[in-house]
């Protein structure tokens, strides 16, 4: 008796059952939530066709438990954020003085800015580092060391 065979002669639940530990199996390996929806379709149809014993009702199961929990999983995948790109530059154009705003050029816009540095003040002309964003006002980092233009206070 060869794989086939002994393939063959298993009953369905166990075929779908040991094809969703497959897709989960493979899953932890890929990160993909798509794959670990036709693994756990593949589970729930497996406990199905205990009891439902037509393939093509099976398949079609199966289909729709995919694309079903495929969807509810992409969802919990977190995106990407479009607010802001990668850390960029600006230049200051208005002085950020310690804990207050000032203003900045980003992108050819002038921009609100805030020290992320509490106690930093940044003079005018120097190149700050965007990290981050609050409503309309950026959240910059000086790009010199503290001895450099800008004065920390005490």
């Amino acid at each position: 008796m060869n794989l086939l065979d002994t393939v063959q002669s298993q009953p369905a639940y166990i075929l779908w059952l040991l094809a969703g530990l497959m897709f989960l199996g493979i899953a932890m390996l890929a990160f993909e939530p798509t794959i670990v929806a036709f693994g756990f379709a593949a589970i729930i149809t497996g406990i199905a066709a205990i009891s439902v014993r037509e393939f093509s009702i099976q398949l079609l199961i199966w289909g729709v438990l995919s694309v079903s929990l495929a969807i509810v999983l992409r969802g919990f995948v977190p995106r990407h954020s479009k607010d802001l790109g990668p850390v960029t530059q600006a230049s200051v154009s208005q002085t950020i003085p310690p804990g207050g705003v000032g203003e900045v050029t980003y992108e050819g816009s002038y921009w609100t800015a805030r020290c992320q540095i509490s106690d930093v003040a940044i003079a005018v002309g120097q190149i700050v580092q965007v990290v981050g964003r609050q409503g309309n006002t950026l959240i910059v980092l000086p790009t010199q060391s503290p001895n450099d233009t800008y004065n920390r206070t005490a």
